[in-house]
């Protein structure tokens, strides 16, 4: 009972924030520009536009992925886990809610001039923020029990527990590599976009394939 007293506690918290941050783009929005920017390249060029109506959007997600996250593990089938792992869980549901905020001003605050349009202060918000994120979850994935929401989820982790335990450690480790190198590349406003985003291509195929080592029996 306490638990679920203070997992409704750190919902509600979130579920405010999302709504007080929507009020306020909607308040902001009239003062918008009728194009705004919606992508960056790795170099942190503005690479595309969109209407100002694409910030709302934008804001409403933060709420429709917290709600996301508060429903899911009832339909996941190995529900029961997730009280395994429910400070992490409700950790990460904490964090993703506040980076999406985040994301949410990056368009306006370049609509209004206070951030830059050209230049890697963007990839320096966004991918150093991402690796970051990916640094707390390496660390925390070794904790992650059973589920189909998160974590390594390949076919052969989730028939066996011993495959699943040790594709989260590994995953754990990868996730810290990958998370180091786009904070990296974040910090160097881009430079190494390629080394960053090959690093991600490259550990989601070596977690994957380290699962499958295991369910072979290659990996001792």
């Amino acid at each position: 009972m306490k638990r679920d007293l203070q997992q409704n506690k750190v919902f509600w918290v979130l579920l405010a924030v999302c709504v007080v941050n929507f009020l306020i783009h909607l308040c902001l929005y009239p003062m918008l520009p009728e194009q705004i920017p919606i992508h960056w390249n790795f170099r942190g060029e503005i690479d595309n536009w969109g209407p100002k109506w694409s910030d709302l959007a934008l804001c409403a997600l933060p709420l429709g992925l917290l709600l996301m996250f508060r429903f899911l593990p009832s339909a996941d089938p190995k529900a029961k886990n997730y009280e395994k792992f429910f400070g992490f869980y409700q950790a990460f549901e904490a964090v993703f809610t506040v980076f999406m905020i985040g994301i949410s001003w990056l368009a306006p605050l370049t609509a209004f001039g206070l951030v830059a349009m050209e230049g890697g202060i963007a990839v320096m918000l966004i991918e150093g923020s991402i690796g970051v994120m990916f640094i707390f979850i390496g660390n925390y994935m070794p904790r992650v029990k059973q589920n189909y929401f998160m974590g390594v989820k390949t076919p052969w982790a989730l028939a066996d527990e011993h495959n699943w335990n040790r594709s989260q450690r590994m995953g754990g480790i990868t996730f810290i590599v990958m998370g180091a190198l786009m904070l990296l590349d974040g910090i160097l406003s881009g430079r190494l976009w390629f080394l960053s985003m090959g690093s991600v291509f490259v550990g989601v195929i070596w977690m994957y394939l380290y699962s499958y080592l295991v369910f072979k029996g290659k990996m001792k």
